[in-house]
């Protein structure tokens, strides 16, 4: 790593500095509601969607395909991905200086010649990757068919793979200086595209084609709308030499973002291991395993992306000023706030799946029996979500210190014991889809495990015993919820139908599971938050006092 190009950081005691920093909990909760918003389309999106294909062969062969291409966009090209934050850690150093401008077209034009030859080569070799990734069941005709049907609409959304980098490196662009809206609002784009394709071209033809093409009109949205903040670095032209030099922070970029790219694609080697002994269970459950995995990961992006957002550039400042106290500091704050806001979160996934799934996706070809794979996978899959936004917050550490070698290791240590579980789960004990999602919650305690060991040769002891009254505090409320909304929503459920049936009332199905769903998770939150209340938790007394200061 060249430090000698790296401009001089403000002095540690500087208050112009501090002052110049914006808060965390107000840019957590701004990105936290731009997320939000976003998240609710691309919730809306999947209703559409598993209404239309249900979990068909269909729905499964367009989910294969975006394991190519829509998942590498949002892992690669999404807030907190490796091209995003490679990007903040060489800008935000530079973002006053001259040398930025320069420094950001060299970042796209080397990303978008990169990642445009290997969408060609996907799109080259798609008909032989799909049989190795998908070996499918069946008949021999079967398996044909959903090769076919895989390799069309991977075809038509290979260009996501080029499209990934460059948006990574504008959500980037813009989070160094400080824009926020695009980078959190711009998948609602993406989203919108896809709802809008699937209902009005749904009929004509190849019904996967309207899913396909639907992703790519919205991944180019995507990119469009970063353009006003890549504009805030001025990218120039002048005095560039594109290819013949690296800008000062090129090699710096580079050195990340290898082995960034390397570790986040290790993690998503995972899903071709779940993908591959999936495809062999039968029609619909790689589609279950992915609506499932969305379901989570709705509160999980909000929070995680919100968070993330806002502190890599803090982390990076920290580290840069050798202020280590004030990072271990930082990152049990961020802990604690991440596992009080998810843990309530889970709870209600855990207690309330099978309505939950109901009410969002069981309709048209959405039926009974894919509301049961869904539901399934859920009560294997929540209770990784606890550690999973621990192990994606003690990697923005790593980031932070232009490490990103040290993931990519524990990444790769872990696919063998994926593996592994995953045939055992799957195989021998016979759990099928519950053994497959069973394994990802084994693989991420893992993963968290030993990035938690190596962080102490970097940042020394975190201070982990400082946290174990609140996580207890927080774990016991979250049981409470669970239980609470679960014997809330029973109880309300049948006082419901029993009422509609004397006055026979005639409600809508949809009302019938809303109704009592709203309450019960209602009851569930109110006794979560009165008995950390009770018990004097500071993330309480947080959000009381920013509602009451927005009030």
């Amino acid at each position: 790593m060249d430090n000698t190009e790296a401009p001089k950081p403000a002095a540690a005691g500087s208050s112009s500095q501090v002052k110049k920093q914006p808060s965390l909990g107000k840019t957590f909760s701004l990105v936290a509601l731009f997320t939000v918003l976003s998240k609710f389309a691309g919730l809306l999106r999947d209703m559409v969607v598993a209404s239309a294909f249900g979990t068909t062969l269909i729905a499964d062969a367009y989910n294969i395909a975006t394991l190519f291409t829509g998942n590498i966009l949002v892992l690669f090209g999404g807030l907190g991905g490796p091209f995003h934050s490679s990007a903040v850690a060489v800008l935000t150093p530079r973002k006053d200086s001259g040398d930025c401008g320069r420094l950001t077209v060299q970042l796209l034009v080397w990303t978008g010649l990169i990642t445009g030859l290997l969408a060609l080569i996907v799109f080259a070799l798609a008909p032989h990757i799909v049989p190795l990734v998908a070996p499918g069941s069946g008949s021999e005709a079967e398996k044909l068919k959903l090769w076919h049907e895989t390799t069309m609409q991977l075809r038509i959304m290979s260009p996501l793979i080029l499209i990934a980098g460059l948006v990574g490196i504008g959500c980037g662009i813009s989070n160094t200086y400080n824009q926020f809206f695009w980078p959190s609002m711009a998948p609602a784009v993406a989203s919108l595209c896809i709802i809008i394709s699937c209902l009005g071209f749904k009929g004509s033809g190849e019904t996967g084609l309207c899913l396909a093409a639907g992703t790519l009109a919205g991944a180019i949205g995507q990119f469009l709308v970063q353009m006003p903040g890549m504009l805030k670095a001025h990218p120039t032209f002048r005095d560039l030499k594109l290819f013949s030099k690296m800008e000062p922070g090129m090699k710096e970029y580079l050195h990340m973002l290898w082995p960034a790219t390397i570790s986040t694609s290790i993690g998503y080697i995972y899903s071709y291991v779940d993908v591959f002994f999936t495809s062999q269970m039968g029609e619909g459950g790689w589609t279950a395993l992915v609506t499932a995995n969305r379901l989570v990961q709705l509160p999980l992006g909000v929070l995680l992306t919100a968070m993330l957002v806002p502190i890599l550039p803090r982390f990076t400042m920290q580290v840069t000023e050798g202020k280590i106290d004030d990072l271990k500091s930082e990152l049990r704050r961020a802990l604690t706030l991440l596992w009080f806001l998810a843990l309530p979160m889970s709870a209600l996934l855990l207690a309330l799946p099978q309505p939950i799934v109901q009410l969002l996706f069981q309709r048209g070809a959405f039926n009974q029996h894919s509301t049961e794979l869904v539901t399934t996978v859920l009560f294997f899959l929540v209770p990784s979500i606890f550690f999973y936004v621990a192990r994606d917050l003690v990697t923005r550490v790593f980031y932070a210190h232009k490490d990103s070698k040290t993931p990519y290791y524990v990444g790769l240590a872990a696919i063998g014991v994926k593996l592994f579980i995953t045939w055992f789960l799957a195989g021998p004990l016979a759990m099928g889809l519950g053994g497959i999602a069973l394994s990802t919650s084994i693989i991420t305690v893992f993963n968290l495990s030993l990035l938690s060991i190596l962080l102490r040769k970097k940042i020394g002891r975190l201070g982990a015993g400082n946290l174990i009254k609140p996580v207890g505090i927080m774990l016991t409320a979250a049981c409470c919820c669970g239980l609470s909304a679960g014997f809330g929503y029973g109880y309300l459920a049948q006082a419901g139908t029993a009422i509609k049936t004397s006055l026979k009332l005639p409600l809508p199905h949809i009302l019938e599971l809303a109704i009592p769903l709203a309450f019960a998770a209602g009851i569930g939150g109110l006794v979560y938050m009165a008995i950390c209340y009770l018990f004097k938790l500071d993330e309480v007394k947080q959000i009381a006092n920013r509602l009451a200061r927005r009030g």
